[in-house]
């Protein structure tokens, strides 16, 4: 596509470059066009390779005359082929000098820059994503982050106001044979008074260790972690609520998962 721009703009430059050593101006042109001192400085310039001048000097032609066509057709090749190249400010001028020379011989090879320089232009303009679907889906993913940042702020209070967990019974180690060991209580349980009147055979047992966290993690479903996955998706996919599978994961950042990280599915 670009080595097709390159063939057709040099075909176009090449009978440009004919036609502007022939006749700069159509048949229409007025010669007081052609007489004014600024327009023939911009001639003069341009000629000397002095683009930065020549612009100047067309620009003051056309302010003492607003009507002329020549200075924008000059002004227009000069950003259409020189070093200076300005699509939008070519396009500019050839449609100006069209609009004071609609008959002019060389309308339709104008009329052909114009739609080179537009091409151009359109490749230059950087991508934006302006369909409905790319817009809803920026403010679907813009909507389920709110709500997850509202989430953990929720249950960055919860843990501010939850009770300490009070320390599980610390079951004795026995480095006898398992079937002599024998379970050892609390001495909050040793304490009481029924567990002092109660035969040491018959005393309650202190319940086993762990506590319910421990229990509910280790029946609960695990989840590997794919590329795409987040907390939101993961949750609703097996039907729990989000808050209580961040729960079940206390050390997980809900904003940086890890493709291979494993994740406990709650029970609910």
């Amino acid at each position: 596509m670009t080595r097709l721009f390159s063939v057709r703009r040099g075909a176009i430059l090449f009978v440009l470059c004919i036609w502007w050593g022939g006749c700069s101006l159509s048949n229409e042109s007025s010669l007081d066009e052609e007489k004014d001192s600024n327009y023939l400085a911009g001639r003069s310039r341009r000629a000397a390779l002095n683009y930065t001048g020549a612009i100047e000097a067309y620009e003051k032609a056309l302010e003492t005359n607003p009507r002329s066509a020549a200075p924008h057709l000059e002004l227009g090749l000069i950003y259409y082929q020189n070093v200076t190249t300005n699509w939008a400010s070519a396009i500019y001028h050839f449609e100006k000098y069209l609009e004071l020379r609609p008959k002019a011989n060389n309308a339709d090879l104008i009329r052909q820059n114009i739609d080179y320089c537009k091409l151009a232009l359109a490749r230059e303009v950087p991508y934006t994503p302006n369909n409905d679907l790319v817009r809803k889906e920026v403010e679907r993913l813009a909507r389920e982050n709110t709500d997850l940042r509202q989430q953990v702020e929720q249950l960055k209070a919860q843990a501010t106001l939850r009770p300490p967990v009070a320390p599980s019974t610390v079951m004795a180690s026995n480095p006898v044979n398992a079937s002599n060991a024998r379970p050892v209580v609390s001495a909050q349980v040793l304490s009481t008074p029924a567990a002092q009147d109660t035969p040491p055979g018959e005393r309650p047992t202190a319940p086993p260790a762990g506590n319910e966290t421990a229990r509910l993690a280790a029946a609960a479903k695990t989840h590997v972690v794919r590329s795409g996955d987040t907390p939101y998706a993961i949750a609703h996919s097996y039907g729990v609520k989000l808050a209580n599978l961040l729960s079940a994961n206390p050390g997980l950042d809900p904003r940086r998962l890890r493709p291979g990280q494993t994740l406990v599915i709650p029970l609910q």
